[in-house]
């Protein structure tokens, strides 16, 4: 799991297209090249151009125009084309942004979020069009002062109704994501979804759904780029430069999203407005506004005539209106590439932070399936044993153990348990565990030492009334080790090895048709016999463009007397399934999503993986997947394993079939 912060000065250049260029020494280049690309002349609206505020959004609703505007002395405002108030909410606003059609309670809203400015909440209003009217629908305390706010609409299924979050920037540097609508129960929430650092002058920021991109407008750097789906890695980019490396000059004080992806940004001292397209920074266009002296805002709305555009010159101190010449290509909504099932069950988080927890097991209790256990490795300190319900039940401090197997009627010293095996690479061994039959009690037995620097994966086998080890080194080699009783100590014979080009993990072995499954990280999924042979693996399932790199954990999961093998594609946080009795054919992916209703965040980066077909009780009657989750957010905690009701899973087979 990495976080990784992206910085970039990316120079913007002129467009091609050149319109109208303003003869002004304060617009020229050394170069003496023109900044500008085209020219404008914005005007005033009839009524309410002097109302003092920051923000003025065009918007349509039936075919008709109207505008939305924040003011220090009026409120919020809804007025229609010339500026004529319609509806008002009283208080002192600045900052805005809307989504429409949100559904709560089955009536439909545009939602708006603002800021107070006497109390610093920030405030979700709904725009009743039925009769025109807002109304206050939830208020959000937040410790700093809020120094700007966006909304975002998450990613969902095409039948399924949306969540709504909202993003707020402070004056520490710092965002915070909740989610403030519940599109399964379509009604108002306040969850947590993630902190995390933003830049320490923010000016405004804004999303664009469609990409999932959060951008932020710093004061005197230019405009970044986040991933805002939640569960994305932490990455920023640096799209548009201020100063002395770019061509954004002084302040840049707002930032828009349009409807085809790209953005226009104020930067009051250059006397106009960036239309830039985020894909293609160096075709960047600065457009000239005729006669103002400093626009503090700028957002727009593509119409027929053009993209119509809300400013307001915080010079003058007025709202004015403009249509850019500028058509744009509209995107419809982006719909999620994979199906999705919900987690109903997630572990406590592991004990220790970072890139922590890695591969979990499960334990079949045959006489009590409610009762079975999953085992689950922290890999900077040892096996934790959870009870289906999450809970923690036993922490074994063994070492750094990376990946886990279980196997059942292991017989020592005559006495008849279940045994797991962990890779540990604080030994550079393999870590023996018993599993007392009837309560799932788990003790540490032994470790048996191998030849490999760098343990790292592994998986089990019972073959033949034999049982075996798989374990793999980072480098590409396997070992493969007979467990044999002798009086009271288990002995681990190297019985085989094996090696692939470069690095592996996840593995599990079919018992009955003795195969083992393996993962080539960067390469895709390999097959070779599971007994004792000098049998050479095979490529069964290359990545292609859904299942990519990194291939993690892996486990087979029965349904209908056919065998389907479920890996983790770690790159694009899927899970892929393949055929393995239809010549280990690609069905497809899936992901697992939030599950808001229970609190528990989707599932990401995952590493290692575990799937059942066994019934486990009322909560997971047709089986069980386990997966490592490696951004546990909602809120942000340590890693931690996330059980799905394999029902779901299924399904999405059945329908792929």
């Amino acid at each position: 799991m990495r976080n990784i912060f992206l910085w970039a000065s990316l120079p913007l250049v002129l467009s091609a297209c050149q319109m109208a260029p303003i003869d002004s020494a304060k617009t020229q280049e050394p170069s003496g090249t023109s900044f500008y690309t085209m020219q404008v002349s914005p005007q005033s609206f009839s009524e309410n151009a002097a109302v003092s505020g920051k923000v003025v959004l065009p918007i349509t609703h039936d075919k008709q125009q109207y505008w939305l505007m924040t003011s220090e002395q009026k409120g919020l405002l809804l007025t229609d084309k010339n500026g004529v108030t319609l509806a008002q909410y009283p208080g002192d606003f600045e900052v805005l942004d809307r989504r429409a059609d949100i559904v709560i309670a089955n009536k439909k809203w545009d939602m708006l979020a603002t800021v107070d400015n006497e109390s610093g909440a920030a405030l979700l209003i709904g725009l009743d069009w039925q009769n025109q009217a807002f109304k206050l629908l939830t208020t959000i305390t937040h410790t700093s002062s809020i120094e700007a706010l966006c909304l975002q609409t998450l990613p969902h299924q095409p039948d399924s109704t949306p969540n709504v979050a909202v993003i707020i920037a402070d004056d520490q540097g710092k965002l915070t994501q909740r989610i403030m609508v519940d599109g399964q129960q379509k009604s108002l929430s306040n969850v947590l979804l993630r902190e995390f650092v933003g830049v320490p002058q923010v000016k405004d920021c804004a999303v664009d759904d469609a990409s999932q991109s959060l951008y932020l407008a710093e004061e005197n750097i230019g405009i970044w780029r986040y991933a805002a789906e939640p569960e994305a890695e932490l990455v920023r980019e640096l799209v548009a430069v201020s100063g002395v490396h770019g061509r954004l000059k002084g302040e840049v004080t707002s930032v828009d999203t349009l409807a085809d992806g790209r953005l226009l940004v104020a930067t009051p001292e250059q006397h106009g407005v960036w239309y830039i397209d985020p894909k293609h920074v160096n075709e960047a266009q600065l457009i000239a506004l005729k006669g103002t002296l400093g626009v503090e805002s700028v957002h727009g709305l593509s119409t027929k005539q053009g993209l119509l555009v809300g400013l307001f010159d915080d010079k003058k101190g007025v709202y004015q209106q403009a249509v850019l010449p500028i058509t744009e290509a509209i995107q419809g909504p982006v719909s999620p590439r994979f199906n999705a099932v919900l987690p109903t069950v997630q572990t406590e988080a592991v004990a220790t932070s970072g890139d922590a927890a890695d591969d979990p097991a499960i334990w079949h209790n045959a006489q009590a399936p409610d009762q079975s256990r999953i085992l689950g490795t922290n890999k900077k300190r040892g096996l934790n044993v959870y009870s289906l319900k999450g809970e923690l039940l036993q922490s074994l401090a063994v070492g750094r153990v990376n990946n886990v197997d279980v196997r059942h009627g292991f017989t020592l010293a005559r006495k008849t348990f279940d045994i797991a095996a962990a890779s540990n690479r604080s030994k550079r061994s393999i870590s023996l565990f018993a599993i007392e039959p009837h309560t799932g009690e788990v003790s540490y037995l032994q470790d048996v030492a191998t030849d490999l620097n760098d343990v790292y994966g592994l998986c089990m086998a019972h073959i033949n009334n034999q049982y075996y080890v798989f374990v793999n080194d980072t480098d590409g080699h396997f070992e493969q080790y007979q467990l044999e009783g002798k009086d009271s100590q288990i002995k681990g014979k190297l019985v085989r090895q094996f090696k692939v080009a470069s690095q592996p993990e996840g593995c599990v072995v079919d018992d009955e048709y003795a195969q083992l499954y393996f993962g080539e990280e960067a390469k895709g999924i390999w097959q070779v016999d599971a007994t004792v042979s000098k049998a050479l693996p095979r490529l069964i399932a290359p990545l292609n463009k859904d299942f990519v790199a990194d291939v993690e954990g892996m486990g087979i999961y029965h349904l209908d007397k056919k065998r389907y093998l479920v890996a983790s594609s770690q790159g694009n946080n899927s899970y892929g399934v393949f055929a393995l009795d239809d010549r280990n054919r690609y069905l497809g992916s899936f992901t697992i999503d939030m599950n808001l209703p229970a609190n528990i965040d989707g599932v990401s980066e995952t590493d290692g993986l575990e799937i059942s077909s066994l019934s486990f009780g009322d909560a997971f009657p047709n089986g069980l997947m386990v997966a490592q989750d490696g951004r546990n957010i909602m809120p942000t905690l340590n890693q931690n394993f996330k059980l799905v009701d394999a029902t779901q899973i299924a399904q999405i087979i059945r329908n792929w079939l």
